[in-house]
């Protein structure tokens, strides 16, 4: 059965290693060995001496745990509520889904920047906008969009007919409320809400076209950070660019690994 298994997945597997891992040796040696230079530890050096790299990074885990965090607990509240209902609901719902987040950016710019169409349609300012917020409003606010109906999908596929059938027993044998979300609702969705937000947050880690859409001009994300090495010098910047990406890559592995683990159900499994 092991060997079957492992037939089946090898093709993916070897794609996935040529693929991500022949990425990750190209940003292991031009970190060592940036373009035009020999091969030294300068270029992280450079990167941990930089006061924008952990800038970066403080904003960057903020974000992305903030995001994850919000569409998770708006993913199981909205699933609780149109779990019963039709499936045009449901459809509305995941509508976001298959959006660009691009596309979810530029709008929310359009939309909500100072003189954008909201204010024009109120006549008035908003008194404050979440665009170019120095906090990462903005950011938060289209992550939160876009990867709430992803986990809620997620989060409807584990609440089937047998589900409502275990809580409506819990509560014929006297479960409060509380106890029935505790040991029946989630044993059933924690596994693809845990598993769901951990790639929610990988991505939303390292991602780059939201955060250079709607984020502040500084501090930078982690993606800002290495596209404004680059800019800045081309040479030792793609070192630097490199170096900061693989710490990305390592927290994104990390993510995955916690994942597996924590989203195992009750018996270990």
């Amino acid at each position: 059965m092991r060997l079957r298994t492992a037939g089946a997945l090898a093709p993916a597997l070897l794609v996935l290693l040529l693929l991500f891992g022949g990425g990750l040796a190209g940003a292991v040696r031009t970190s060592l060995v940036p373009l035009g230079g020999s091969a030294s530890l300068e270029s992280w050096r450079t990167l941990f001496a930089d006061p924008a790299f952990g800038d970066a990074v403080r904003f960057s885990l903020r974000i992305s745990l903030t995001a994850t965090l919000i569409s998770a607990v708006a993913a199981v509240a909205v699933a609780s509520l149109v779990r019963s209902r039709g499936t045009t609901l449901r459809a509305l719902v995941a509508l976001p889904v298959p959006v660009p987040h691009l596309l979810i950016a530029v709008l929310a710019v359009l939309w909500l920047a100072p003189g954008g169409l909201a204010d024009r349609l109120l006549g008035t300012t908003l008194g404050g906008s979440v665009i170019r917020d120095e906090r990462g409003l903005g950011i938060v606010l289209v992550y939160v969009y876009k990867e709430t109906p992803f986990l809620v999908l997620l989060v409807l596929a584990a609440m089937g007919r047998g589900l409502r059938e275990r809580e409506e027993a819990a509560a014929v044998l006297g479960a409060s409320l509380f106890q029935r979300l505790r040991w029946v609702l989630w044993p059933a969705i924690r596994t693809p809400l845990v598993v769901g937000s951990i790639v929610v947050a990988a991505f939303t880690l390292g991602a780059f076209e939201v955060p250079l859409t709607v984020g502040p001009n500084y501090p930078p994300t982690l993606s800002e950070f290495a596209f404004q090495a680059t800019q800045n010098d081309l040479l030792a910047g793609e070192g630097v660019a490199a170096a900061s990406l693989l710490l990305t890559a390592v927290a994104s592995i990390g993510l995955a690994i916690l994942a597996v683990r924590l989203g195992k159900d009750q018996t270990g499994g």
